[in-house]
């Protein structure tokens, strides 16, 4: 009588018990899709070599506002306008060449290494997991929200790469970048030549045939 009875409640254990585990494992799980095709992929070679020298993180916000446009008069307050503004942290990334040769000279108490100027590294990079987009919409015969905030998207990295380039951000690139150049021209010193005796201040410009100081 005993077997009888284990041999119909051990298979409506082993159900039960799997039920539980499944009820208490119940969930959703997100992972991500590899979509690439290696075919597609291209490697692209930098002439000369670039060495990366700065790096700045801001926080950027872009907007871009579309209207209809009428034959005589001025419809966009008229019929409605759409405005679409994105907000993402952008990485800029400066680097510069490296050259056959770079000026170094001896002025007084400290070395004068020349090198070239920064140079924005393009595309821009910035971080997707905190972008934001906000579109706002007014009048009566408003044009499509979904086509505007596409367009704030693809324009980005245009406003990005010339944001880069502009004179206060290139100022505080080479303050970064001078102490990473200067880090570099020491060790290579030290390497090729022997440790250098005077401190190393690095100066931006064109470079020009030279010849480098002992």
């Amino acid at each position: 009588m005993r077997a009888r009875t284990w041999a119909w409640i051990a298979p409506v254990v082993a159900v039960a018990a799997i039920a539980a585990f499944l009820a208490w494992n119940w969930g959703t799980r997100e992972q991500s899709v590899t979509v690439l095709d290696p075919g597609k992929v291209r490697i692209i070679r930098t002439p000369g070599g670039m060495l990366e020298v700065a790096t700045l993180q801001k926080i950027e916000e872009f907007g871009w506002q579309v209207s209809h446009v009428c034959p005589l008069i001025d419809c966009g307050e008229l019929l409605g306008k759409t405005t679409s503004e994105i907000k993402v942290t952008a990485h800029y990334t400066y680097r510069i060449p490296l050259q056959a040769q770079w000026t170094l000279r001896l002025e007084g108490d400290h070395y004068e290494l020349l090198v070239p100027p920064p140079e924005a590294k393009s595309p821009v990079a910035f971080d997707t997991a905190n972008m934001q987009i906000r579109t706002e919409k007014c009048g009566w015969i408003r044009p499509d929200a979904g086509t505007n905030r596409e367009a704030v998207v693809r324009h980005l990295g245009t406003e990005l790469a010339r944001r880069a380039r502009r004179p206060e951000y290139q100022l505080l690139a080479e303050q970064s970048a001078a102490a990473t150049v200067a880090e570099f021209a020491r060790k290579w010193m030290s390497e090729q030549m022997e440790p250098p005796q005077h401190p190393i201040k690095v100066k931006f410009g064109s470079a020009a045939p030279n010849k480098s100081a002992p």
